[in-house]
């Protein structure tokens, strides 16, 4: 009777739908990038981006969330509803009884679709039967997104065996969690073109974290990529039982991944990339790095040539150049109506250069070109912030309404910061009736944003002031002066696969910041000496060379002086206590640091290092971490490497330096903008020296006049 009964479970789970799917169990705030919303007024609605990659077949959808409502509403005419793509799925009355709740929403997977879909969280919400404030303090719903949880379980579809799979199927930002890709190559002379391959790879998958790992044989469960010669390639595939014909030059080729000697996984894939000879085997792979449209459709190709277009510094994705005016259009920014009592507001979202030198006298042009309705009260506005700073309120009093083209507005350079920047518009918008018990009109209140509206800024000099690890892990800086990494390496200090994978990690890093592939970027494994280079040291402690381990700001190997901060001023610096040690650092930490190159002034090095290569591993896989990017700062973090809560200590204990590639400014302008202190002590010198001076010369004066007056009356 026993076996008979695990028999039939067994066979119940063969024949579950579900039995072998995959599940993703993520929480909801991870998605809306908030752990909770507030919806407020009579009506407001907060919407949730669900993604989902091609090569997912979903069997089933739910979300579980919970809320808390304000005690004031009544309950038979509040209530929130879930949408998916615009289609209802479940009404939930809003109890002032029992303000807090939870419910559980099954998402047809009928109206799911490849790609993104929206879920959207609206609420109809009254605390009076009749002649209320549409936007009362007794109106409001929080929705806790920190306890909402989103389950999808899944099949994997089978990959298409056609070269345009790789730029909209197999490396896909809508994958969740995170992208994970594995490197197979014939020896270390690849690496260089394997970054080639990483770095393309990781600007598919846009802002998602993709995960590299490097190994001498095929990795299960995931896409691979093997790189090498045609004899190599040939050789590899056929001692796993596939059988190619051999190639003769440079070769791209996409086929399903072997999984033993007979079985292939057709739901990864196997992207081969080979050549002849090694210059063969890089035209392959930057060929691969920019397949950006959906060709060509067969399984394989023979590239022949690769030209660029001429690259510009500062010339990444999103980036503003200066003395040149983009429109809202350019910034991915259409244009926007905003309609309603309580309309949600919208960004414009763009990037500055990490060593824009911002002086105090300096400001950007804003350009507004908008229309709004008519009949709404005088005190309607549209509020402007900057990185979260409330900057400016445009009125929109006009009763009859308007279209204003060229509304300027003078913004000072200094409210904005190296990297991403946001500019908020949030409309406020306010019906003209105001008597108790009246209709309110709602339809006419809507202000249109045009497209046409832009930004400038002013002509600014590159100069700034070095180490800061939150210019790299911002904007990839100073490695990404250059889009393509011209002009930057990666230094690995032992030929560990994890230390290259790490490498892959960090130029994962530089290409989503940047959005360029790093055509130019070298990835070395002998000291580069002498280079006028950014360099990025990947290895661990003990295998880095003594000259440069020397120099750095917390040296780990032998005797060092251990920085400790004990006190911590009014202008958040802290005063540092020195320790000399013979000590070493724990498995479970990692150390990342930046400081003046010893090879050329002005050139930036990094250290990401732990005792291990799979410490070294661990830490670039937190350096690819949101939170871990957002905390570090100065010139030295220690991190603790403890997925996915990991532990972050910055200091900032070494030698400051300067580093800048145009404009025209000198260090001495720098300083006294950048401490005005120095400028004011300064200009009191001066004035000093000038008043003595003048003292001086008219008491010599004064005795010269008086020994004379004295000569004529003897």
């Amino acid at each position: 009777m026993v076996k008979k009964l695990l028999f039939s479970i067994l066979i119940l789970l063969i024949l579950s739908p579900h039995a072998w799917a995959k599940v993703l169990d993520i929480p909801l705030h991870k998605m809306a990038r908030a752990k909770s919303v507030d919806l407020r007024c009579v009506t407001d609605e907060h919407k949730v981006t669900l993604s989902i990659p091609e090569r997912w077949e979903v069997s089933r959808a739910t979300i579980n969330f919970s809320y808390m409502n304000s005690i004031g509403l009544l309950k038979d005419s509040s209530r929130i509803v879930v949408k998916l793509n615009g289609y209802p799925l479940k009404q939930v009355y809003l109890n002032p009884l029992a303000p807090e709740g939870s419910a559980e929403v099954i998402l047809p997977t009928n109206l799911i679709e490849p790609g993104y879909n929206s879920i959207t969280f609206s609420v109809s919400q009254h605390y009076a039967p009749r002649c209320e404030n549409p936007c009362s303090d007794n109106l409001w719903t929080t929705l806790k997104l920190d306890q909402a949880r989103m389950k999808i379980e899944y099949d994997e579809k089978t990959v298409p065996l056609k070269l345009s799979a790789i730029s909209d199927y197999l490396f896909d930002p809508k994958i969740s969690p995170n992208g994970e890709v594995n490197l197979i190559m014939q020896d270390t002379s690849m690496v260089s073109i394997g970054g080639i391959v990483s770095s393309g790879i990781a600007r598919r998958f846009d802002y998602k974290k993709v995960i590299f790992s490097v190994s001498d044989d095929i990795r299960e469960g995931v896409d691979n990529i093997l790189i090498g010669d045609n004899v190599f390639v040939e050789g590899f595939l056929k001692n796993r039982g596939v059988n190619t014909k051999p190639g003769e030059g440079s070769l791209l080729r996409i086929m399903h991944l072997p999984k033993g000697n007979t079985k292939l996984d057709q739901s990864h894939a196997l992207i081969i990339v080979s050549g002849a000879d090694k210059n063969q085997i890089k035209l392959a792979a930057m060929t691969m790095a920019i397949i950006s449209l959906p060709y060509p459709d067969t399984d394989e190709m023979t590239p022949k040539e690769f030209s660029i277009p001429d690259i510009a510094q500062y010339g990444g994705r999103s980036v503003l150049l200066p003395d040149k005016t983009y429109d809202y259009k350019t910034l991915k920014f259409g244009s926007q109506t905003f309609r309603g009592i309580n309309p949600t507001p919208a960004d414009v979202d763009f990037r500055l250069p990490s060593d824009f030198f911002v002086k105090q006298n300096m400001y950007a042009d804003l350009s507004f070109s908008y229309t709004y309705g008519a009949k709404m009260r005088g005190d309607s506005v549209l509020n402007v912030s900057i990185n979260g700073r409330h900057i400016r309120a445009i009125p929109l009093d006009r009763e009859t309404g308007d279209l204003i083209e060229g509304y300027k507005m003078t913004i000072p350079t200094y409210l904005f910061k190296a990297g991403g920047n946001t500019i908020t518009l949030s409309p406020i918008l306010t019906p003209s009736v105001a008597n108790d018990c009246e209709f309110i009109q709602t339809q006419n209140l809507f202000l249109t944003i045009l497209e046409t509206s832009s930004i400038k800024f002013p002509p600014m000099p590159h100069l700034v002031k070095l180490p800061r690890l939150d210019l790299f892990l911002l904007n990839g800086f100073p490695f990404t002066r250059w889009p393509d990494g011209y002009e930057s390496l990666i230094y690995i200090t032992d030929k560990d696969t994890r230390s290259i994978a790490s490498a892959y990690n960090v130029m994962g890093i530089l290409t989503q910041k940047n959005g360029y592939p790093l055509f130019a970027m070298d990835i070395v494994f002998k000291e580069p000496v002498g280079r006028d280079v950014e360099i990025f040291v990947i290895g661990t402690n003990d295998t880095i060379p003594a000259g440069i381990a020397e120099i750095t700001p917390f040296n780990i190997n032998g005797e060092t002086n251990v920085p400790y901060p004990v006190i911590r001023s009014w202008e958040d610096e802290e005063q540092i206590a020195y320790s000399k040690q013979k000590s070493a650092l724990g498995d479970d930490k990692g150390i990342f640091m930046q400081f003046q190159s010893p090879y050329k002034e002005g050139r930036s090095m990094m250290v990401a290092t732990a005792t291990t290569s799979a410490g070294v591993y661990e830490l670039s896989k937190a350096l690819l971490d949101y939170g871990v990017q957002g905390n570090i700062k100065g010139d030295v973090a220690l991190i603790g490497l403890t997925p996915p809560d990991y532990s972050i200590y910055s200091l900032n204990v070494g030698k400051s330096f300067f580093t800048g590639k145009s404009g025209d400014i000198s260090k001495i302008d720098f300083y006294l903008h950048s401490y005005p202190y120095i400028y004011y002590a300064a200009l009191a010198a001066t004035i000093l020296i000038i008043t003595f001076a003048a003292f001086y010369f008219l008491k010599r004066r004064w005795k010269k006049r008086m020994g004379h007056e004295k000569n004529k009356v003897d």
